[in-house]
């Protein structure tokens, strides 16, 4: 009979309090609308299964009708997303970079502009090893001083199972403005040596990059399976439904657009005013966990003949926040918390403004408010926050025994 071990430890967590080489974002603001998609597949999480057939596609526009010489350079990472120390030829099969020479030019915009396109692996290059990996985007090809953008994607090699419950059950308080995550990880297939430090298990809320939690620690260990739960790193606020807009028409468009209008060569969504929502829960709504899809009503080709609008985000305020700074967070500022993303306090107006720049179809956003000294951002004054709000959870689970020299990724589930 086999014999059944269970050990109890501390979970060591951290909460984005670590130093990040590579996220996904432009550096250059002509550069829009950089997206990672698996096999082309809009609203799907930038992963693929190694030796699989399948395909990361990396897409973005340049505003210009001019085309540019833009070469890639792939760069393998480890479960923090910082360069590893594999050289290229350890998880490459071919070149570690090459010209990106898939393009198009738009068609019948007001914003000219040039869409390119580069899929991996490709004829050049494969990938032969999981984890993360970082494109980067150099204009002529220089490294140094030209990269113009950075696509992440990561390639996982399933050897776990992954169970996720998520619940209003919390040490903070019951059914209240909290979600609480417990997690199993079953690695069987794995072999590990040492149960107890040979992973580290990432969790997301819907693509947020200031609030995800890496476990180095498993709060105990029964055989093979690894639990996590009853930490505070594993809660989150419930936060509220995504706000959403849908400007794919010109001419018909959705709720939360007041109108829009053609004003200097360009289209301009003004939006309606933002109001606080802390106490008006927005528990049926439907959303996309902050995605956006592109998109150009009764068209084929939206990635060429979409167009460009200055979208206008109104958030009415007597007095700005006093707790903090206010961001637009979503997959549209692609969560990063900038001056891409900050809304500005327009005194006069007596309320918070920003204009993005988006390319047409529909959007998810929400506003958050990031506290001096804290990396993680609230929604409780912004959006409001309840359990019962439906989220999108994503388990990462990276394995590294003693003296390996990257991080395997060997499991990744989601759940909403």
């Amino acid at each position: 009979m086999r014999r059944l071990l269970v050990v109890l430890c501390v979970v060591l967590a951290v909460k984005n309090v670590f130093s990040v080489q590579y996220r996904t974002q432009i550096f250059d603001e002509n550069i829009r609308t950089l997206q990672v998609l698996p096999n082309n597949e809009q609203l799907k999480l930038p992963f693929i299964e190694l030796n699989s057939g399948d395909e990361i596609d990396v897409l973005f526009d340049e505003l210009t009708y001019e085309v540019s010489n833009f070469y890639y350079k792939i760069v393998h990472c480890d479960a923090y997303w910082n360069e590893s120390d594999l050289a290229s030829m350890e998880y490459l099969d071919g070149f570690d970079g090459g010209l990106i020479d898939t393009y198009d030019y738009s068609v019948n915009t007001t914003v000219n502009y040039i869409h390119y396109k580069v899929t991996f692996p490709n004829d050049d290059v494969g990938l032969k090893l999981s984890g993360n990996y970082a494109v980067q985007i150099a204009r002529d090809g220089d490294f140094e001083h030209g990269i113009v953008a950075t696509a992440c994607f990561s390639v996982v090699e399933p050897m776990v199972d992954i169970n996720i419950e998520v619940d209003g059950k919390t040490m903070k308080e019951l059914n209240g403005r909290y979600q609480s995550v417990a997690l199993d990880v079953t690695v069987d297939g794995v072999g590990a040596r040492d149960m107890m430090q040979d992973f580290i298990v990432v969790v997301r809320q819907n693509g947020r990059l200031d609030n995800e939690s890496y476990l180095t620690r498993p709060t105990y260990v029964n055989g093979n399976k690894l639990s996590y739960e009853n930490k505070d790193e594993l809660i989150f606020e419930g936060g509220n439904q995504y706000r959403s807009i849908d400007f794919s028409s010109r001419y018909t468009y959705g709720a939360g657009i007041d109108h829009i209008e053609f004003d200097q060569d360009m289209y301009h969504v003004v939006l309606e005013a933002d109001a606080s929502r802390a106490s008006n829960q927005e528990a049926y709504a439907m959303d996309a966990h902050g995605g956006y899809v592109i998109n150009l009503q009764k068209n084929d080709y939206s990635d060429t003949e979409a167009d460009y609008m200055w979208v206008h985000f109104y958030y009415p305020a007597e007095t700005p926040y006093l707790e903090g700074r206010m961001y637009i967070l979503g997959d549209l500022t692609y969560n990063l918390v900038n001056s891409d993303s900050e809304m500005i306090y327009d005194l006069s107006e007596r309320c918070y403004v920003r204009s993005l720049l988006l390319k047409q179809g529909g959007y998810n956003y929400v506003y958050a408010l990031k506290a001096k000294n804290r990396d993680e951002l609230s929604v409780m004054q912004t959006e409001g926050s309840f359990w019962q709000s439906r989220n999108r959870y994503d388990v990462i689970v990276y394995y590294r025994p003693f003296g390996a020299r990257y991080d395997r990724l060997v499991g990744m589930r989601s759940v909403e």
